[in-house]
């Protein structure tokens, strides 16, 4: 049968692994089970007030296994309470490693915070075996 031994390929060539996955009882963490007793939060939010005026550093310097939270992460943002006159947006600092969240307008806000680490899918190259040949597997 030709589609024995065929699999699911990653970016990297990697075949699909069961991981397990883990979440926190009051903390709003994810994680990720590598075994051995070591686990990474690859999926986790907060809740941050931003002043109007000010940055609010959400993170600085953190690394998970080697990848910079600056660089991959994808972060997304929602203004929950106060009167939003201008944008929020956050500014990722690459090279210090640093993730800031800005404003511009004038009022104090509050934001909840969502974080994914990992690097970027390309979903073109994302495969699954169905009928004996490869098939996108688009979401």
């Amino acid at each position: 049968m030709p589609q024995l031994g065929n699999s699911q390929t990653g970016v990297l060539k990697s075949t699909p692994k069961i991981t397990r996955i883990n979440g926190d009882d009051n903390l709003k963490v994810i994680y990720r089970n590598l075994g051995n007793n070591h686990a990474y939060p690859f999926e986790f939010g907060l809740t941050t007030l931003v002043n109007s005026g000010a940055d609010t550093v959400l993170a600085s310097g953190i690394k998970f296994h080697g990848f910079e939270l600056a660089s991959y992460s994808n972060i997304q943002t929602t203004v929950t309470s106060g009167v939003q006159d201008g944008h929020v947006y956050i500014d990722k600092d690459t090279v210090n490693n640093v993730i800031t969240i800005k404003s511009t307008g004038s009022n104090s806000v509050e934001v909840d915070v969502k974080f994914m680490v990992g690097i970027d899918p390309v979903i073109e190259n994302m495969n699954c075996t169905a009928n004996y040949t490869y098939m996108p597997a688009l979401p």
